[in-house]
Order: C-alpha cells, then structure tokens, then sequence
C-alpha cells in the first residue's frame, strides 16, 4: 500500500545505526543483542512518536525517520540519546548510535522518500561516531534561534560528503550531561581517494567486513587477496571495505581497474597514472617505488587474474614501501610470501529447516539482496511470510551468490516467484560435494545467466551479445552505431529492458554524443556477464562485422579527438578519450592482431598526445612501438606520427638519447610525406629535447626554424607552444626582454583562442620573469591567473612549479605561507617523480634560504611539516590569498 503518513514540503530526515554492532554482536552473544537491539528500537520509537516524526524505513539497526518540524526533530534525537543513557541494559554498556539530520524537500514515493536531500542526510550521518549528533548548515541555521538552553551547536567546519561535489558546512548538536567530545569526523576532506559512486545499496555482510577489516589494520599484514569466483561480489565488497578504511590512510584509499589491462607489464604504469605520479626516464616499477616509499595508502587491484604474471609488482612495493596495503581481488590467490587470502563467502541464508520462520529469513543477507533488487524490477514487491519460504530456495538454488540473486530478482518484473523457482530448476545445474565449491558456484552462475539469456526475446539476445564487443561499456551513440547492423534497434527502449533485467547497467558519465561530448547515460556491463556473452557473439557470423564496426566508430572518435584535444576543447577531448580508453586498447590490439596496417597507425598516431597529456608514458611508448615494429613500411607521414610520440614520451621520461633518435627519424618521414607541420613539429621536439641536454645554442637553433615554419603555416595552436619554450630558452640565457616579448605574443595567441593551457603556460613563465625583475604586483597577478587555470586543468606537475613561483613572492610579507607552499610543491613532485629542472633549482634555493632566515629554523620546520598535512584544496585556497595581497 502506498504510504500516507510521510510529511511533504520541507522535511527534516533523519538516519540512525549502531556504532560497532558487529562487535556488539561478537562479544554480548545473539540472544543479549536481539533483546538490547529491541530496547533500542522502543527508545527511538517513543521519542519518534513523542515529537511528531514517522519511521520512514529500518533495516537491520538502522532507522530512516522524518519530521515535519526542524525543531522538533532536533528535540527529539536529543531525547532519543539520553533515553539510550539510561536505559536498562542488562549490566552492558550503553547502545551507541550516531545520528545524522539534514533538512529539504525530498521527493514522496509510494516507499518513502527519494532525491538528493535523502543522500546527503545518509552522508552527513556516516561521517558521525556513537553518541554523536550531527546537522546540515541549512538545518542548524534554522533550528539555532529555537534552541532550548539545553542543546546548543558546535561549528565542525566544511567537509567533503561522498558523491557531494561542493564541501559541506555540518555542525555537532551540544546535548547537556551528555559527551561532547569526538574523534575527528570520518570525512574524506583528510582522505583522498578516487572511490566511485555505487548507485544500489550495500546489503548485508556485517560480519564478513568486520573480519576484512581487522585483517587489513593489523599491522603485519601488508597484502589481502579477496578470492572467489566471478559473481561473488568481490568488487563491491574490496569498494565497501575500501570506504570503510578512509579515515585509516592518511595519503588515501585508491582504486586501480585494471579489467582492461591484458598486458602485466603495464600494472605498475597503471598504478602511477591512476595515483599521478609522473613517470620519468626510469622503470615505471621503480619510479612507482619512489613516489610510494614514504607513504601511507591503501590500494585496491581490482580484477588482477588477468595479469597474474604481475605479482611480482605488488612483492616488491610491498617490500619496498611500508607504508602501502594492497587489497586485491582475484579468482585466485596472490602468491607472495606472507599475503593472506580472504576468501569472499557467499550471502548467509538460513538452513533449510527454518525457512519457515519469517524473521529469520526476512534478516538474512541473500533474501536482503532479493528482496531490495526485487522493489528496484517492481516496486510493489513485498516479502511476506507467505512467499519468504519460495525467496529463500530461490536464493538457496543459486548458492547465494549475488550476482545471480541480482539477475534473478530483476525477473520478478515479469514472473510470480514460483514460476522463477521452475525455470531455474530446469536449468541450474545442481552439484554438490567434493570440495570443489568454485566449480560449483561458477557453474551455478553461468548457467543462471544462460537461463536469464534464454528468457529474452529474440532483439534482447541480439543486443546484449553485441553489446560485448565493447569493453569498458558504450554510449547510446555507440551502441546505436555499432549494434544497429539493419536498423532493427530502438537502443534506448532494448537497453531499458535489459537494464531492467540487470543484465546491463546504466552509468551516468562524461560521454562523446556526437558533437564532441556531453554528459549523459553509458551502457555498462559487468565483466562476468561481459565473457558469457562475448562468448556466444564469437559463435555468431556477425561478429567480424561487429568488430568492424567497432573499429571504425572509435577510429572516427580519434579522427575527431586528434582535431579537438589540441585546442579549446581539450579538456572535454582528453576526458571522453580517457572514458573510452578500454575501448581504444581493444580497437587498436585486433588492428595489429589482424595486420591491419593503416588502421593501427591511425589510431596510434592519434593517440600519442593523449598518451602523452594523461602521463601515460610506459603504456603510450609501448603501444606505438609495438605499431613501428609491425609495420615498418607504412605511410611515411602515420609512422613519422607514431616515431614522434615515441620521442615526445621518451622526452618526458628523460631517456633523451632515445628522444633524440625517433624524433629525428620523425623529421625524415615528415619530409619524405610532404608534412609541412610534422616537420615544424619535430624541429620544436629536437628543440626541447637540445634543452633538457643543457645545449641552448641548438635548442634556441631548432626552436627558432620550429617557430618560422609554424609561422607560415599559421598553426596558432602550436606557435603558442612554441613561443614560450623559446621564451624560457631566452629566459635561461638571461636575453629578459626578449624572453617577455615571447611569451606575451605566446599568451596573446592563447587568450585568443581561449586555449586554457597555453594561456597558463605563459602566464607562469612571466609571472618568473617578473620576479626577478621586481615587478612583485605583475608577478603576483600573472602567477594567480596561472595557478587557477592549471587547477582547473588539474595539472599537478605545473601547479607544482606555480607555488614554488609564489613562493618566492610571498618571502617578504607571507613568510609562513610561503614555507607551505613551497613544502606542499616539494610534496606533489615526490609524488609525481618529478625533479626539479637545473635551470629553477638555483632559484628554488635561493628562495628557500631566504624563507628559513625570515622565519627561523624552528618556525621554518613547523610550516614545512604543516604543509604535509594539508589537502592540495587548502593549500590552494591559501596561494590565491597570497595572489590576491
């Protein structure tokens, strides 16, 4: 029945649970914990009750309640705290919950309530301990003029909330005769991390997260390989883990995919990119190491029994680093001495005895999971004792895995659960004994996704296995293009209806529409549905088609990407490429596989500044070489692309001799081709790659016939980019006014443009420039515009210098702030493996020196460790106040 009692308009929404249950639990017994955890409901019913509230939702020691009245719901989680105090416990400790409020207008269904407000209530609860209160500033701005003299509230400043992109005011509700002093909040403001939003609830588990986590805390443990097969819910359980563990991890918690990485030599660059740090001349392995060493971080290696032959990698950080955990999951254990394996247990259920008892079933994890899953297919479901008996064999018959209990769920859309049971039991095969519990869970899942494959309709099976020759999933364009073979698709509605089934996943994404990329909806499907039905395309005769046309669309997105990445709209350019690069790696492996020439050196050849601009180094050099050595005799002017990103990369990695060779036998396949801007190209890299040598004679030589040809040809895009290198050229040889006429013709250029980085590349170099020359309110203002448009670029390596820039300006009236700056640009490059170049670091001492005579060695060092503790956010926030004097 629809709910009628729920409040609308402006509501107060309020969450509650238990801090440590599962240990509660673990230590009072099963039969303590049921009679204190119904103590504790009585006492949040009553105050509900007393103070005009309504239970919108409980699940397991959680609450979800509303009230119509800011005041009122204030009042009464104050009532629902001292009513825990003092209620009969039976010779225990007090229950202690934390509590979370927040106030808007969230949307009514016939369930309860949806809509952000919802979200951001959950969020600001999850960052409280036991016996905490917490509220939103939109709440306690309310609510402050009517507090009763009892309760007042406390300023805990902004913090960032999961999946809310803005930081967020929150306050602690002062209850008296009650605690007041807490641990920091668990907020990710201190926590840095790359974790995604899950868009479905975590259910159940309790027990086995607790066990994960004192597992991963204990000191000596430095690697955990969640194990088990596919449908296990590995993913999603290392993800809850992984948030669990925040606050744990000062350098953060972070996720590395590596689904689409077949190669085990790329594991270490892929950890680099996905942790920013730069690689340099040496092994992506060891660069890792030394950006790693004095950190304390969590990773998670997800899906690594691809790239098994790897483990090597995570031996040696894990000697090498002590500060670092891995947790990784794998369909097989890690073989690395002293790594532990945890292996994933399916869902608990009851036995099959007590199936009959409706609370036992209704609380068990796998009929949770049906059950929530079930409402998303039909949101009339209900679990009542006379179909609980039916959920429990379905999800018995599946082996609790929750994958397939996802899959099975979804049906109840379109099919009465007795009709699932039969299906099923037509089709499920049914092993037992022996030990072999992996074989019989992955064969219990493959066979429920063939049945679910069996149940749809014949433009529901074309679809889905089409769909499986994306990897890292498709936009509805992409879909359309490639899926469509004789317009026999209506995309959205089919996808609809396969997302309905959980056969596929909706995932909102920066995506490429068409006309260049816009946010919208991406189709995803998780890699264990993703084999079985690439597994029944590759049977199919069109698949070779398929692939085809694969190709060609992504071949079209880099002819596009290529024209787009260098201007304006590089930004948007680079995140679609980056979205999309799973994608691009397949494309480009079945060119070279099938001897596709032209093919694969289009996409390599368009493809290199990508590599290039993302700090893909390893991965980019090892691609395009492994195109110039498969076709050697291609077009002249594709393979003097392919040889310069080779050079370009190399460059960027300090292997300068090898930077040096591509790039010159760029030039010669440019001449050869004809390829006017390839040569001017060339010239520039010979010219920067001369500098990095230390030559400026034959830096300033290349960079100057660079500049004539782009010159002539009127390549603006490149003629900015080449104008400040010559700059900094003439900067190094102390030629100052020619270096400033350089760099603002560069800056010119750019603003004319609107090419961000190239307007900020300038910017910094005159900002340096005028430093030295004194004009400090020159420096400041060029240096300020700089820093803000690389952090909008979120270019680490150049907002690393920039501080460093602005340190140096804020000696004489910020002495302070100064030594931060210049600690927290010191730490960035640490992290990026990213040296100082000779010709700033007799500036960057002078400035150091200079700082640590104005403040004191002492004060000196205290600033120095400060900067290590901020968050890059701060820190900037502090070098514009300093931009700004």
């Amino acid at each position: 029945m629809p709910r009628t009692d729920l409040p609308t308009g402006t509501v107060t929404l309020c969450l509650t649970d238990i801090e440590g249950s599962t240990r509660l639990l673990n230590r009072v017994g099963a039969e303590v914990y049921a009679r204190m955890l119904a103590v504790h409901r009585d006492v949040i019913r009553n105050c509900v009750h007393r103070y005009g509230g309504v239970e919108v939702d409980t699940q397991g020691d959680a609450f979800f309640l509303a009230f119509p009245a800011a005041a009122a719901a204030v009042e009464a989680v104050a009532a629902i705290q001292r009513g825990l105090i003092d209620a009969p416990w039976e010779g225990q400790e007090p229950i202690a919950i934390r509590i979370g409020l927040h106030t808007g207008e969230p949307q009514r269904t016939d369930e309860g309530y949806v809509g952000m407000d919802v979200h951001e209530a959950a969020r600001v609860s999850a960052l409280g301990h036991g016996g905490q209160v917490l509220l939103s500033e939109r709440l306690a701005r309310e609510v402050a003029p009517e507090l009763p003299d009892n309760l007042a509230l406390r300023d805990l400043g902004e913090h960032l909330l999961k999946d809310v992109p803005e930081p967020q005011q929150l306050f602690q509700l002062q209850i008296e005769g009650l605690r007041s002093d807490f641990p920091p909040l668990r907020s990710r403001a201190s926590a840095p991390n790359n974790l995604p939003q899950t868009l479905t609830p975590f259910i159940g588990r309790e027990p086995v997260i607790a066990e994960l986590l004192d597992l991963i805390r204990a000191p000596q443990t430095r690697v955990v390989t969640l194990v088990g097969p596919g449908g296990t819910g590995k993913s999603r359980l290392g993800l809850r883990a992984a948030d669990e563990l925040l606050p744990s991890f000062k350098d953060g918690v972070f996720l590395v995919p590596l689904v689409s990485i077949t190669d085990p030599k790329l594991v270490a660059s892929q950890i680099a990119t996905t942790l920013g740090i730069r690689e340099t001349g040496e092994e992506p392995q060891v660069v890792l190491a030394n950006g790693l060493r004095d950190r304390e971080m969590l990773l998670l290696l997800d899906n690594f029994e691809q790239v098994q032959a790897a483990t090597r990698v995570v031996a040696d950080l894990a000697r090498d680093c002590p500060g670092i955990k891995f947790l990784v999951t794998s369909r097989e254990a890690l073989r690395i001495a002293g790594a532990r394996a945890f292996q994933v247990p399916p869902l608990d259920l009851p036995e099959e005895q007590d199936w009959h008892r409706y609370e036992r079933v209704v609380d068990s994890e796998a009929v949770r999971l049906f059950v929530e899953r079930a409402r998303t297919a039909r949101p009339e479901f209900e679990l009542v004792p006379d179909n609980a008996a039916l959920v429990a064999e379905i999800c018995q018959r599946l082996d609790r895995l929750p994958l397939a209990i996802e899959l099975a769920a979804a049906r109840v859309a379109t099919m009465p659960l007795d009709r699932i049971l039969r299906g099923m039991q037509r089709r499920l095969k049914m092993l037992t004994g022996g030990g072999a519990d992996l074989l019989v869970h992955q064969t219990t899942l493959r066979d429920l996704i063939a049945w679910s494959y069996d149940l749809l309709d014949e433009d529901e099976k074309r679809l889905w296995t089409r769909l499986a020759v994306f990897n890292g999933g498709a936009t509805i364009a992409a879909a359309q293009a490639v899926c469509d073979l004789d317009d026999e698709f209506d995309i959205e509605l089919d996808a609809e209806s396969l997302a309905a089934k959980s056969l596929i996943r909706y995932e909102f994404s920066v995506t490429d529409s068409g006309s260049g990329g816009e946010p919208g909806s991406r189709l995803q499907m998780l890699e264990t549905l993703r084999e079985f039905a690439l597994e029944r395309l590759r049977e199919e005769p069109e698949y070779d088609e398929l692939v085809e046309r694969h190709r060609h669309w992504f071949a079209s997105l880099t002819e596009r990407a290529a024209a787009g990445y260098r201007g304006p709209d590089h930004e948007q350019w680079l995140a679609i490429l980056a979205v999309e690069l799973p994608n691009l790696r397949s494309a480009l492996e079945r060119a070279i596989k099938n001897q596709e020439e032209r093919t694969a050196l289009l996409f390599a050849a368009r493809l290199w500044f990508f590599f290039y601009q993302r700090g893909l180094l390893s991965e980019g050099r090892t691609r395009l070489e492994s195109v110039l050595k498969a076709f050697p005799q291609g077009e002249p002017a594709l393979l003097g692309q392919c040889e310069l990103g080779v050079g370009t990369l190399a460059r960027q990695q300090n292997d300068v001799d090898v930077a040096w060779t591509h790039t010159l036998a760029a030039r010669e396949l440019f001449e050869r081709a004809g390829d006017a801007n390839g040569v001017a190209d060339a010239e520039s890299g010979l010219g920067s790659i001369a500098q990095r040598r230390g030559d400026l004679d034959q830096a300033e030589w290349h960079l100057s016939d660079a500049l004539a040809r782009f010159r002539a040809l009127n390549n603006e895009e490149r003629l900015s980019f080449t104008l400040t290198a010559l700059g900094a050229v003439k900067h190094i040889s102390a030629d100052l006014d020619a270096a400033e006429a350089l760099y603002q013709e560069a800056l010119a250029i750019g603003r004319k443009r609107q090419d961000k980085n190239a307007v900020a590349t300038a910017l910094v170099n005159l900002g340096e420039l005028a430093a030295e020359q004194l004009r400090l309110d020159d420096a400041r203002r060029y240096t300020a515009e700089s820093l803000q448009l690389y952090s909008e670029l979120e270019l680490n390596n150049a907002i690393a210098f920039t501080l460093e820039v602005l340190a140096g300006l804020s000696v004489d009236e910020h002495p302070a702030t100064g030594v931060v700056l210049l600690g927290a640009a010191s730490g960035l490059r640490v992290r990026l493996n990213t040296p100082i170049e000779s010709f700033n670091a007799e500036r960057l001492a002078r400035d150091e020196a200079r700082l640590r005579t104005a403040l004191g060695p002492a004060e000196f060092d205290r600033h120095w460790s400060l900067s290590q503790e901020l968050s890059l956010t701060e820190v900037l926030r502090r070098a514009q106040r300093i931009a700004a004097d």
